[in-house]
């Protein structure tokens, strides 16, 4: 498939050694948060993490960015995905194909990287949880088939890849010159993981850190019906906590630039969630409200594609003041309705 290119933001497809024997290589994407950065560590086996989308344009950047470096597809030795998102697995079956390398991932994240349809498959329960989660929750139900996950375009942009290694917290990703210990971080996407090289004060975060954007939580309900619906910012920000623990000087990211104060932009993340929160804790104190008011009073002007992220928002901060007791829940009429009860925590 190839994308318009008028939609395309990438950065010259310059391939640029951020650390010692890691190399980023950008791919165009047509989404506002711009080009995913792949990275090749230049080790034994042969690492590439993250791979970008299903594109010419993407396939092409990451082949020339490898022939660059002197290899091709058929040299990668093992693949590590960070996460389920599109754009960080698109092409990774294209890359698998032409070789024969270990894939590496958080078992939470295996069922869509293998299933590619995930959410949109109306023969997944989620599909139908969320579904009904959303409409309580007050969204417009003309909205729905906007959401991003349910688009049919991004059946184009990524092929089911098989995953060979399943990878939990704590486990050590063994190369020849370096270890990669894997940190699970929940909250963007439930088992997304950072890589942490200790030794070199590395780490390689995906979408859980970005020098610029706020990474947004998701509303996520697991595959296992029977387990609740995950609070996917209250996740991510105990997320924030553990890793200001790590000693680290530099943070590949999987969006933009590399970061080199981890510490700072942690607290201006945190610090930026604590005046989101109390803001919609004061657009509470009156009568009751949905999740979409809150989102729309959050986001008066949020375009119809980016609707999921805004109530991904809304929601991560009315679970966040129910759990504080700052807020209480009720469903009436078929829909879920939240009202201040007490002053949230600090």
């Amino acid at each position: 498939m190839r994308v318009s290119q008028e939609n395309l933001t990438h950065t010259g497809y310059r391939t640029v050694e951020v650390a010692k024997h890691i190399h980023q290589i950008p791919t165009p994407t047509p989404f506002y948060v711009g080009a995913i950065n792949t990275y090749l560590i230049e080790d034994e086996p042969l690492t590439l993490v993250d791979s970008g989308l299903k594109t010419e344009e993407a396939e092409e950047a990451l082949r020339a960015g490898l022939k660059e470096l002197g290899f091709a597809f058929s040299d990668i030795e093992q693949i590590i995905i960070t996460h389920s998102h599109l754009d960080h697995y698109g092409l990774m079956a294209t890359i698998a194909s032409e070789g024969n390398p270990r894939v590496c991932a958080h078992p939470l994240e295996v069922f869509d990287l293998q299933n590619p349809r995930g959410y949109a498959n109306e023969d997944d329960e989620r599909y139908h949880r969320t579904e009904r989660f959303l409409l309580k929750s007050g969204l417009p139900k003309e909205l729905l088939e906007n959401i991003l996950m349910r688009h049919p375009i991004f059946e184009q942009l990524r092929d089911p890849i098989t995953v060979t290694q399943m990878v939990n917290d704590g486990d050590v990703i063994r190369l020849k010159h370096r270890e990669l210990r894997v940190v699970h971080c929940p909250g963007h996407s439930p088992g997304l993981i950072n890589l942490y090289d200790s030794a070199a004060r590395v780490l390689l975060s995906g979408d859980n850190l970005l020098k610029h954007i706020s990474p947004v939580p998701l509303i996520n309900f697991p595959k296992d019906s029977s387990q609740p619906r995950a609070h996917s910012l209250a996740d991510y920000l105990a997320t924030l906590r553990r890793l200001k623990t790590l000693d680290v000087d530099i943070v590949l990211t999987g969006h933009g630039e590399i970061i080199h104060d981890m510490n700072e932009i942690i607290d201006s993340i945190v610090v930026h969630h604590e005046v989101r929160k109390r803001k919609v804790h004061r657009f509470l104190d009156g009568s009751p409200k949905t999740a979409y008011d809150v989102c729309s009073h959050l986001f008066p002007k949020i375009e119809a594609y980016h609707i999921y992220l805004g109530m991904s928002e809304a929601v991560g901060h009315l679970d966040i003041l129910q759990t504080e007791g700052a807020v209480e829940m009720e469903e009436r009429n078929g829909k879920f309705l939240y009202h201040s009860k007490g002053a949230p925590r600090h």
